[in-house]
């Protein structure tokens, strides 16, 4: 397995730990592209939230407020862009040096939704635990949590990675302590995200095909446990396969998903026309917003929202091959894939293309752990943008490039004129 490519000049200082001499490393430009990404997907979230959820607010709120959805939402993106502004502010350097205390506090966390008083269950779902004055859902931190690890840790080990020890069995472990925390939750589309994303990074860091093609089958196996466990699993895989066959009830939600993708046509019913806001599409500001956009907006609606996915997955990667040392490609690497990844299978959820599954659609969906999260990653993103010395050498060499020429030509200019004067005062005398 050939591992993800760095250019020689874009390697660490030390190799074989990952390490980097210590010491101020002069800003880059801000990634304008990137950040714009992030904000466009937190704008069309707040514009799509208070559409899709103000006549449930209304009813929620015994009709006097139907903005309450809106507001929580609003909060999550100014607490959002504070964690961005941190993100981007703090040396992502910090992240490698705390990367087991944060894997430790992470695990803490997860520990506590099991925990009678300070977990909350929603809809079966015991996934959050109460701060106080907030809920707060583990699992958010935790995927932040588990991509600073691998990084760290694939940083570490560098050249052991094509070792079964290193690679498999250090990883999968880690992996599996958490998944099982998570599952007992139950939430098996973080579980699913994981996962992948471990894998990925695995495989792109050097591990042998033969250890991937074992981590994804026993992944496989356990999957398929899993679905056979629960029967509203298998519920969702019936619904898959025919949504149509049980409309009233297991199909309900994915049927209409399709009926309101259907009725945006190319260019969509026009905000707040549609039908899928009355709702007839379940949790429609939530899992299945893809599905309000795509009814509004139609299919050019649904084309940009995957651009704009596409385009922050582009973005990430060149982050991530430009970085200054091999923690900082990892973690670009690994948080570009995390958002990713959620992106696809929740706009595969609500196509139908993937078997529904519990997962935010990134920066849209309501939910302030999972928007707060998401944008203090983003925030590293651009840090690591910001941090790369290659930036901030073209961009110096090119202002002193443009002062040499300027001198330069200041030179020409000076010369020539003592030249023509020289010419003029000759010319004079001979008269």
């Amino acid at each position: 397995m050939t591992e993800f490519a760095l250019p020689a000049a874009e390697m660490p200082t030390s190799p074989t730990t990952g390490r980097f001499a210590r010491g101020r490393v002069e800003r880059g430009p801000v990634d304008v592209v990137l950040m714009g990404v992030v904000f466009a997907l937190v704008a069309i979230g707040l514009v799509t939230v208070y559409n899709g959820s103000a006549l449930a607010a209304w009813d929620a709120t015994g009709g006097t407020n139907d903005m309450a959805h809106f507001r929580d939402q609003a909060i999550g993106a100014l607490i959002g862009v504070g964690a961005l502004v941190v993100g981007m502010r703090v040396d992502y350097r910090l992240w490698q040096r705390m990367a087991y205390p944060i894997l430790g506090v992470a695990l803490f966390l997860l520990i506590l939704t099991a925990l009678p008083g300070i977990s909350v269950t929603v809809k079966g779902a015991t996934r959050w635990i109460d701060l106080g004055v907030v809920r707060f859902q583990p699992s958010e931190f935790v995927k932040i949590a588990i991509a600073i690890y691998l990084a760290f840790s694939v940083t570490k080990k560098n050249d052991k990675m094509h070792y079964f020890v290193e690679s498999f069995v250090a990883h999968g472990l880690v992996l599996s302590v958490f998944i099982a925390l998570l599952m007992k939750q139950p939430d098996l589309g973080s579980s699913i995200i994981l996962s992948t994303m471990t894998g990925i990074i695995l495989f792109t860091s050097g591990a042998k095909i033969s250890y991937i093609f074992g981590f994804i089958t026993t992944g496989a196996l356990l999957l398929f446990a899993a679905i056979q466990s629960a029967s509203y699993r298998m519920d969702r895989m019936t619904a898959w396969f025919n949504p149509w066959s049980d409309i009233g009830d297991k199909g309900y939600q994915l049927a209409n998903s399709y009926t309101a993708l259907a009725s945006g046509g190319v260019s969509g019913t026009g905000l707040g026309e549609g039908s899928g806001r009355l709702g007839y599409v379940p949790e429609l500001y939530n899992d299945f917003v893809a599905a309000l956009i795509g009814e509004e907006f139609g299919f050019i609606g649904i084309v940009a929202i995957i651009a704009l996915y596409g385009l922050f997955m582009w973005r990430g990667v060149i982050i991530a091959k430009g970085a200054r040392d091999r923690f900082g490609t990892w973690l670009a690497f690994g948080i570009t894939m995390l958002i990713s990844l959620q992106a696809l299978v929740n706009i595969g959820v609500v196509t139908g293309t993937l078997p529904t599954k519990g997962l935010t659609l990134p920066f849209v969906s309501l939910g302030r752990s999972s928007l707060v999260m998401l944008m203090f990653a983003a925030g590293i993103l651009l840090n690591i943008s910001q941090r790369n010395p290659d930036i901030t050498g073209d961009r110096r060499r090119s202002e002193s490039s443009r002062l040499d020429r300027l001198t330069l030509a200041g030179k020409v200019r000076r010369a020539r004129d003592r030249r023509i004067s020289r010419q003029l005062d000759a010319a004079g005398r001979d008269v």
